[in-house]
């Protein structure tokens, strides 16, 4: 397991437990990100409007105890195995922590994560860079492991974005460090939408 790998399971215990399997990665074909919608039911908060590239495959995790709902994408090489994950966790701000989705918590919560990744990185700097949705506002960062091994993941981009009441966590890895999946991801996260209807 890469060290990247192991950052993220340890980012993701601060808020929950979830497991991860290592994967091989490579490029898409830009003119294969065209979208469609696809909304995800979140017990007892709503719903989450998402546009998800039409190649691109998910399983959805959630459950009924107030654990975070999980989407995890990813997509298959000629051998079946998957070639990326991007893993999007939904939080809400009442059954984990207040203000979840201030600017101020998200700023922190994703530089106290890189921080601790960036020690088994190959930079020796932490960038945080602001993104701005629709409906909020996120950080995230690129961190590289040269010293990953076959079949572990290089490249890490990973951060939070505020959407609404909710706060969606981030993490893309993949060995290839392609703009093309980092934009696909962009446009992922930045077309999200929280409808907080009383009946889902």
């Amino acid at each position: 397991m890469s060290k990247l790998l192991r950052m993220y399971k340890a980012f993701i215990i601060i808020i929950f437990s979830f497991y991860v399997i290592n994967i091989f990665a490579k490029s898409e074909n830009q003119n294969e990100y065209r979208t469609d919608s696809e909304s995800f039911a979140i017990p007892g908060h709503g719903e989450l409007i998402i546009n998800v590239p039409k190649i691109w495959n998910y399983r959805y995790k959630t459950t009924n105890d107030d654990k975070p709902p999980i989407i995890t994408f990813y997509n298959l090489d000629k051998n079946k195995g998957e070639i990326y994950q991007l893993n999007l966790s939904i939080l809400w701000e009442d059954g984990f922590q207040r203000n979840i989705s201030s600017p101020e918590y998200i700023r922190s919560l994703v530089e106290q994560t890189g921080k601790e990744a960036l020690v088994h990185s190959d930079q020796t700097k932490l960038k945080l860079e602001k993104i701005s949705g629709r409906y909020g506002v996120g950080y995230f960062f690129n961190l590289s492991d040269s010293n990953a091994s076959s079949g572990e993941y290089q490249f890490l981009t990973q951060g939070a974005l505020g959407v609404g009441r909710l706060l969606l966590i981030f993490s893309l890895f993949s060995n290839d460090n392609d703009s093309i999946l980092q934009e696909a991801l962009m446009k992922i996260i930045m077309s999200a939408k929280h409808q907080n209807r009383k009946d889902v």
